[in-house]
């Protein structure tokens, strides 16, 4: 009935010593004499992903007039709604994550044995506060923080886009065809990771919006002949 849709979901759990982020970023291996220490939860790591589409073209009123037909028949409307869970992310070290010296520039922070109550509360409290700053402090002297790597996942991710077209066939030769498509159509905010950075005066706070971008439309008309 003019209807087509597919809907995948994905659980999963990444664990690497070494990996790329999500903005193509190497991270070098943090702690040079003891490789076990970097093993943890990937860069890549996005334990939930659920990805539906859909196309649904409206029926062609073939039987309707030439008018109404040209202009209320076969529509097609497209659209993809992606929920996913945010990029993982660990407690700094001091010292710009060089408390251990080592110029790897990877050190984690020290637990203290508080909880992380992390994304707790409404909107407004965990974009102020996504973490505990009180479970973390700047790793001792000389150590590389015990702390584990990318233990908490950032904000997640709920977009969708959608798109609205339809085609006019003039003779055998000509077709017209106009579409306008919408890009995070239900304008659902992105944001970043928190700060990650123990020592300074905001730990666990968000700042800066994610890699998602606002609403954004476009529209266009081609002819072909």
């Amino acid at each position: 009935h003019g209807l087509q849709f597919q809907s995948s979901f994905t659980w999963s759990k990444t664990l690497d010593t070494f990996s790329i982020n999500s903005l193509a970023q190497a991270t070098g291996i943090a702690n040079p004499f003891d490789i076990r220490w970097n093993r943890g939860i990937s860069n890549v790591n996005f334990p939930l992903i659920s990805v539906t589409n859909l196309i649904y073209e409206t029926p062609s009123l073939k039987n309707s007039g030439y008018l109404l037909r040209s202009v209320l028949g076969r529509w097609q409307l497209s659209g993809i709604w992606t929920l996913q869970s945010g990029n993982a992310f660990g407690i700094g070290g001091g010292n710009g994550g060089d408390q251990s010296d080592s110029l790897q520039y990877g050190d984690r922070a020290d637990v203290t044995g508080q909880p992380y109550q992390v994304h707790q509360g409404g909107k407004s409290h965990w974009l102020n506060q996504y973490f505990n700053p009180a479970a973390f402090k700047v790793n001792a002297p000389g150590t590389f923080g015990n702390s584990g790597r990318n233990i908490f996942q950032g904000p997640g991710i709920n977009t969708a886009d959608i798109g609205i077209d339809k085609n006019w066939k003039i003779r055998e030769k000509y077709a017209i065809q106009f579409r306008w498509e919408m890009f995070n159509a239900l304008n659902h905010p992105s944001f970043a990771i928190p700060n990650t950075d123990p020592s300074s005066a905001n730990p666990g706070q968000i700042t800066s919006t994610g890699v998602t971008p606002p609403r954004v439309m476009q529209g266009a008309l081609k002819v072909t002949f």
